[in-house]
């Protein structure tokens, strides 16, 4: 499967494209698409295979152009448990970030608990997992071959004491999962040591 971080703006977007399907990990912050759109282009991808979305956790420079890919008919998979989280990102927009409240008619919710069976169904192998820490409603998506899409989850060792156990144990499901190979929100791809 080919990976490729379309990501601009520190923040890394990651395009998975298994076939004919693609999915977008992460999608950049508000009114940007004409940027997103231009870095497709220079990597030889056309817009139109972005098919899926799925956001690792609902802050602006990750979500914030989920309503305007939804509008191009880019389908938004909500893991169940982040769909309260959805609403609370307009409390913290500002007119000047152009953000587009999130809809949450006609997205795609998945029990994180059911998403190997969607995602094989996509051509992807693999499972989504909740990793809170960095936000309750971390995400991970996490592929047979042990790559980890972890968006912001923070580092082992890193983690502020009142959020450190929760972290801890987030990072130990990765460690039960086998992943050897972390796709960061921010910063380069590393091995999980």
């Amino acid at each position: 499967m080919n990976i490729l971080n379309v990501g601009y703006r520190s923040t890394n977007c990651y395009l998975l494209e298994p076939d004919r399907i693609g999915l977008l990990i992460d999608l950049g912050w508000p009114g940007t698409l004409p940027v997103l759109r231009n870095v497709l282009k220079k990597k030889g991808v056309p817009f139109q295979k972005v098919n899926y979305l799925l956001i690792t956790h609902y802050h602006p420079d990750h979500a914030g152009l989920a309503q305007e890919l939804k509008d191009q008919s880019v389908r938004l998979i909500v893991v169940d448990s982040q769909i309260s989280s959805i609403p609370a990102m307009a409390q913290y927009m500002k007119p000047r970030d152009h953000y587009q409240e999130i809809s949450l008619y006609g997205n795609m919710d998945l029990a994180a608990a059911e998403s190997r069976k969607f995602l094989m169904s996509i051509g992807i192998s693999g499972e989504i997992i909740g990793t809170p820490g960095h936000s309750e409603d971390s995400v991970t998506l996490i592929l047979d071959d042990g790559s980890a899409f972890t968006g912001d989850l923070t580092p082992p060792g890193h983690a502020v004491e009142d959020s450190k156990s929760i972290v801890e144990q987030s990072w130990e499901k990765l460690r039960a999962h086998k992943v050897k190979t972390i796709y960061p929100g921010h910063g380069p791809v590393r091995p999980f040591a």
